[in-house]
């Protein structure tokens, strides 16, 4: 029994002992109150926010984190939202780009994959919806980068 619960510590904790380290989401979100919504979930899920002002600071954010999602508001300053999404869909190595937006619907869902993104999210962020996909982001991320390189966005 000893052996099993050390494994499975192990499992848990990453390595022996050790909390496994928080994954880097970057977010291009100026709105205060999601903002605070992603803090909430960033202190509870084990994220390491980074906050950013601007598409190249995203990208670049996203890029030097190897961060696996970038949550992006869909009225970003200075870019077309679409641009944004594909040029941030385009770090290395490529994350899952969540577009977050005040109406939803299939047609943009539909849009942002074909741009290069992942998800939609109606904004002001929900915590549980939001957590949900920024688990579900990591999670395909995670399962798909060892893979083919493709990331193709989830149903919704």
């Amino acid at each position: 029994m000893g052996r099993m619960w050390k494994a499975l510590q192990q499992f848990v904790t990453g390595r022996a002992g050790e909390p496994s380290p928080a994954t880097p989401v970057v977010a291009l979100v100026r709105d205060g109150q999601d903002r605070d919504v992603l803090e909430l979930i960033g202190i509870r899920d084990h994220l390491d926010l980074h906050f950013t002002e601007s598409c190249d600071e995203a990208w670049n954010a996203a890029n030097r984190f190897k961060s696996p999602v970038v949550l992006c508001e869909r009225n970003v300053a200075g870019i077309e939202w679409r641009d944004a999404v594909r040029m941030l869909a385009s770090a290395d190595p490529r994350p899952c780009v969540i577009l977050t937006s005040p109406t939803t619907d299939e047609f943009l869902w539909k849009e942002i994959v074909t741009r290069g993104g992942y998800d939609v999210l109606a904004s002001p962020l929900r915590d549980t919806d939001t957590a949900r996909s920024i688990r579900l982001a990591v999670s395909y991320w995670k399962s798909t980068s060892r893979g083919n390189g493709r990331r193709p966005g989830r149903r919704v």
